[in-house]
């Protein structure tokens, strides 16, 4: 069971609200139970008025309300939502789905809040042992950040073991079996839409009621069809767990299923390998491509994708980088390209030319050779410029941008990469993370407010992320604008509690309001997370010496030199400690130390 749990100690409410949920997978798909509360929170905030609140969180509900996302369009698709095709050169980030469910919990929590009864609303969660990774997220996340008013419950490995005789209602609905598939239903829907396999709302929608149609006949071949499109459907969403999940279905039927369709393989091929490699699991997503697409493509043009996918395979995934082989990979590809060339549409070629050359700035940055990765992208951005226009690839072209922005960045260049994520925002302008990264560098430039109106705009522009309100926080602490650095922070660590550079920061700031009390606790939050951070142990000691517990700030300065040894104030502030305490000897000695390691430096 997970965690919040009512206190056993007291009586359960007899009369609060409850939602029984089934988080079953394989009945609800990546969102099981998920989008059952979450429809009913939308239903009752749409009719009472709450539309602020809808529109705040309008991409979370246009994600997992399927079925009524024709009424909830995106306000701000960036190019990622919305490029398909070969103008899709960027996939979501696996913590995009992540910022989904943080969302969602904002959402359940705002609904909560407008109840006026007192008493926890129970959130009872059917099937979760069959849950997928963002369905438990969600329910998890939940139960931690709602604790106070709402009660998440599951059945997983049995009844929740706080149900009792007062609790008969909510006894009577776990002892229930699950329903099954309405396999009727099923079979309705798949006589009547025969192009369903290449309609992927109706994927969405009816896979997981298909796959169990096709298994109860078993028909293990259109299992592995079906499950071939939900995991296409899922990788696109980048929901990357929910797409690996149907991996081992498919496996043994790809090659039946693809045929001789050399395009289908390929594309087929890289779904699954980023939907493996996102979840770490590299070896399965290396093993694909070098199995099933390496032996059978012979086309140049897919051959000089497959080895562009192969070098980023050793840049960016594998436990162990291979640059060399990497470089290989990506030399293997301009040969294929450039043979491509006669067969294939020359705006095709052109774009696939500077993809990859875009792949080799990656490699030269990794080399050490920032200049070199620079013209690269400079040139492949103005070649399509000059030769396909400004609307075509414009998330290419952006991506182009942004990565020269990243490497001046890297070479302390910051007004110029602003300039080039100023160009990448002119051309993708809802796509928070520019903002975010924009933000950051001018706070490197201390100007602050620009900053600060660059975070508030990835605000709007994304679901929340923890490391915009850390970076927030940090923004607002330079300017000594405490409450709003704190508020930023304690949203920083709502989202996310394992923070410790968070937690220390907060710490800060809450001793420098006096509140010694608080920041010691986030100083020892931030120290049960990271044992070896040598600036908690010295803030600690800080602290702990400011209130006369010289044993205590001893200990962790003697723990702050051993993980820092090199570190002169860390001598000092011992020598201090030592003072306090009688022991003049050892104190002199530190101070000795602290000298000579600043004379040495």
């Amino acid at each position: 069971m997970i965690a919040s749990r009512p206190d056993p100690s007291n009586t359960m409410p007899m009369d609060p609200r409850m939602f029984v949920l089934d988080a079953r997978f394989d009945h609800g798909g990546a969102w099981a139970g998920v989008e059952q509360l979450v429809d009913a929170a939308w239903c009752d905030l749409r009719a009472r008025g709450y539309d602020s609140l809808l529109q705040r969180h309008h991409y979370a509900f246009h994600m997992v309300l399927q079925r009524r996302r024709d009424r909830i369009p995106l306000a701000y698709a960036s190019l990622t939502d919305m490029a398909v095709g070969s103008e899709r050169t960027r996939n979501f980030p696996l913590d995009r789905a992540h910022r989904i469910v943080h969302a969602l919990v904002d959402v359940m929590i705002a609904w909560r809040q407008l109840d006026e009864r007192t008493t926890p609303w129970i959130v009872f969660v059917r099937g979760f042992d069959g849950a997928q990774t963002l369905a438990r997220r969600f329910f998890a996340e939940l139960a931690r950040r709602g604790a106070a008013d709402i009660a998440v419950v599951t059945d997983a490995g049995g009844l929740p073991t706080w149900l009792d005789d007062r609790d008969a209602a909510l006894a009577g609905r776990a002892a229930d079996a699950l329903p099954g598939h309405d396999l009727d239903a099923a079979a309705a829907i798949w006589a009547t839409h025969p192009r369903l396999m290449t309609d992927m709302a109706l994927v969405e929608r009816h896979h997981p009621a298909l796959i169990a149609l096709h298994r109860e006949k078993g028909d293990a071949l259109t299992v592995a069809r079906l499950s071939l499109r939900a995991l296409c459907l899922y990788n696109h969403f980048g929901y990357y767990h929910e797409s690996g999940s149907f991996v081992d279905t498919v496996m043994p039927y790809f090659d039946t299923i693809v045929g001789d369709d050399r395009d289908a393989r390929w594309n087929y091929v890289g779904n699954i390998f980023q939907g493996l490699v996102m979840i770490g699991r590299q070896a399965e997503a290396f093993a694909v491509l070098s199995q099933r697409a390496e032996p059978y493509l012979d086309r140049p043009d897919l051959r000089a994708k497959m080895h562009y996918v192969l070098a980023m395979y050793h840049l960016r995934y594998a436990v162990s980088t291979d640059v060399a082989r990497a470089e290989w990979h990506l030399d293997a590809a301009c040969t294929d390209i450039a043979a491509a060339q006669s067969t294939i549409d020359p705006a095709d070629h052109l774009f696939f030319s500077v993809f990859i050359d875009n792949g080799i700035a990656f490699l030269r940055v990794r080399q050490g050779r920032a200049d070199e990765a620079i013209a690269l992208c400079g040139a492949g951005h103005a070649r399509l410029t000059r030769a396909l226009g400004d609307e075509r690839h414009r998330l290419h072209r952006s991506v182009l941008q942004y990565n020269m922005a990243q490497v001046h960045a890297q070479l302390g260049q910051l007004d110029i990469a602003l300039d080039y994520y100023r160009t990448a925002i002119d051309a993708d302008p809802h796509y928070s993370e520019y903002y975010n990264e924009s933000g950051n560098l001018l706070q490197r430039l201390e100007r602050f407010d620009e900053a600060l109106a660059m975070y508030a705009l990835a605000e709007t522009y994304s679901a929340p992320y923890p490391e915009l309100f850390y970076n927030r926080g940090v923004c607002h602490a330079h300017r000594e604008q405490w409450p709003a650095a704190l508020a930023s922070l304690d949203r920083a660590l709502d989202l996310d509690p394992a923070q410790p550079d968070a937690l220390l920061l907060r710490a800060d700031i809450l001793s420098a309001l006096a509140r010694t009390g608080e920041a010691l606790q986030d100083i020892e939050a931030a120290l049960r997370l990271a044992p070896g951070n040598a600036s908690g142990r010295v803030n600690r000691a800080v602290l702990l010496f400011e209130g006369a517990d010289f044993a205590g700030a001893l200990s962790d300065m003697d723990a702050a030199i051993d993980l820092e040894p090199g570190v002169a104030d860390h001598f000092d502030n011992r020598a201090a400690v030592l003072e306090a305490l009688g022991e003049a000897d050892r104190s002199r000695a530190d101070r000795k130390i602290a000298s000579a390691l600043r004379l040495a430096a």
